[in-house]
């Protein structure tokens, strides 16, 4: 009921949005703005100079956004996951930031954008696990992926692995346009991503990287899974394995 309430609040005029916002628990400043979106989140914190755009669908557990921090237009964000935006931190028109729910995946995942941080435009951001940024990074230019998990098959038979992992981005890293982020890996402060690169292991020397050249890793589902940590104690619908993470 809470969340329908909340849906139907962000419908109304700003002004009056954050009065019923206010009464049904959210903290809301009076200088932040929503637009026309629909919005079905369990919890909402808007600091000072807050904004979420038009035409945006969120269905998610949180909102937390500090002063000047944003969400543009025409962005889909759905999931079991919470988002944490730093002070000026945004995320700019037409992202999908989405997560399958809880039995496909496992606990509440989380989307940080650091200081001044941002996703541009037309991404795909995938929340299985977290994605934290750390501040004035970017994800620039558009259609770049970030995927938290993957799977792994058997050389015959219907055997197969999903594999997870967190995704981390420094402080001070640009990444350019069509980039493809594969699960688990981390991505050290001063570094710059050129479009078009795929991202299969963590970057840590400062510098500039670029695509890579297609390569064969010999390997196996055995092999691969005593690299990995099995994923026990929730109730999930299929073999799930974790990176194990720094």
């Amino acid at each position: 009921m809470k969340k329908i309430l909340t849906a139907l609040a962000c419908l109304l005029p700003f002004k009056l949005s954050n009065l019923f916002l206010k009464i049904l628990g959210h903290k809301i400043t009076w200088s932040a703005k929503i637009g026309f979106s629909l919005i079905l989140s369990n919890k909402i914190f808007l600091e000072e100079n807050t904004m979420i755009g038009h035409l945006n669908f969120i269905k998610n557990e949180e909102l937390n956004f500090k002063k000047g921090a944003y969400i543009g237009h025409l962005n889909r964000i759905n999931g079991p996951f919470k988002i944490f935006l730093k002070e000026k931190g945004a995320i700019g028109n037409k992202n999908s930031v989405v997560r399958a729910p809880l039995g496909v995946t496992y606990e509440i995942s989380k989307l940080t954008l650091g200081k001044l941080s941002k996703l541009t435009s037309n991404h795909y951001i995938d929340l299985t696990r977290s994605i934290c940024f750390g501040d004035y990074s970017t994800l620039a230019g558009i259609k770049s992926q970030l995927w938290t998990h993957g799977y792994y098959h058997a050389n015959t038979g219907k055997d197969r692995i999903r594999i997870d992992g967190q995704i981390t981005i420094g402080d001070n890293v640009y990444i350019g346009s069509g980039c493809i982020f594969n699960p688990g890996v981390t991505v050290a402060n001063a570094i710059h991503i050129g479009g078009g690169s795929v991202v299969s292991k963590n970057l840590e020397k400062p510098g500039m990287y670029v695509g890579q050249a297609l390569r064969f890793i010999e390997n196996d589902i055995d092999s691969l899974k005593n690299k990995l940590t099995k994923v026990e104690g929730v109730n999930l619908i299929e073999k799930v394995y974790s990176k194990k993470e720094l």
